[in-house]
């Protein structure tokens, strides 16, 4: 089928069925990125995210990554960008995702990747192989708050020491397109004291971009966030020099994707 120029409509979810029936969910933002997922579920039981809710089915095989961008070009479309955000957590599935991702620079392929850098080892050669940058979701800036957040993901302390020992090591140019995910959640991570946490552990990474996120509806999940803090946050970060992003549009909207995205298994 020849590649359209026109795109399918904005935060389009799709399901990818797999040959043992199990579904994943990829989605195709307005932005003309298209997001893929790495894992059948997910092991980090983070309560602010559907993915994980049946835990850790299996890995992804490199096929199966490859099936995510092919049945979308089955379509008609061609994405503009590629991120590796869905369901699961692509550190896990390293071997894989890393063959996937020397298989798009051969390609001329651009992708991003979104980690909660779990395997920390692995930190460095995902930021090396990620063309379009790095997303790591920290979602707080201390460790209780972390391991709150996300119980089964990375020493707090030890992933913020390897990000340090890294930074340097990364030409700025690259630095420019890593970042730091924090899902702005009332009552849990949004209280002044979070604030100045931020701002320092963000001092210490003046090239990264910070993006405030907001908290999409998960049924059965009693989170939410207060647009009006995530506005104060950004308005101080941004009046103390760091390099900060509201949420866009796409991600906004209740189909935003993010955390919303659900294995599933096919009808018999």
């Amino acid at each position: 089928m020849p590649i359209q120029n026109s795109a399918p409509a904005p935060n389009c979810k799709f399901p990818i069925a797999l040959h043992d029936g199990l579904v994943v969910e990829a989605v195709y933002y307005g932005s003309e990125t298209l997001c893929i997922s790495s894992q059948a579920g997910c092991a980090l039981a983070c309560p602010i995210c559907a993915s994980g809710s049946q835990g850790l089915k299996r890995q992804l095989t490199l096929a199966e990554l490859e099936l995510q961008l092919d049945q979308f070009r089955q379509k008609g479309f061609e994405p503009k960008r590629l991120t590796i955000s869905g369901i699961g957590e692509p550190l896990q599935n390293w071997t894989n995702v890393r063959s996937y991702m020397i298989n798009c620079q051969k390609q001329g392929l651009g992708i991003s990747v979104t980690t909660t850098g779990v395997v920390i080892r692995q930190l460095e050669e995902l930021i090396s192989l990620a063309t379009n940058g790095v997303m790591i979701s920290l979602h707080a800036a201390t460790a209780a708050i972390h391991r709150q957040l996300i119980p089964n993901g990375p020493d707090f302390l030890q992933l913020c020491c390897e990000i340090d020992r890294i930074y340097p090591l990364i030409s700025r140019r690259k630095r420019r397109k890593l970042g730091i995910n924090y899902l702005l959640l009332a009552g849990i991570n949004d209280r002044p004291s979070d604030l100045q946490a931020l701002l320092a552990m963000m001092q210490r990474w003046p090239d990264f971009t910070l993006h405030l996120l907001r908290y999409n509806p998960v049924a059965g999940r009693n989170f939410h966030s207060d647009p009006e803090t995530i506005d104060h946050w950004h308005d101080y970060l941004l009046a103390n020099n760091i390099s900060v992003r509201r949420p866009n549009r796409w991600r906004n909207s209740a189909d935003g994707g993010c955390g919303t995205l659900y294995l599933q298994r096919s009808s018999p």
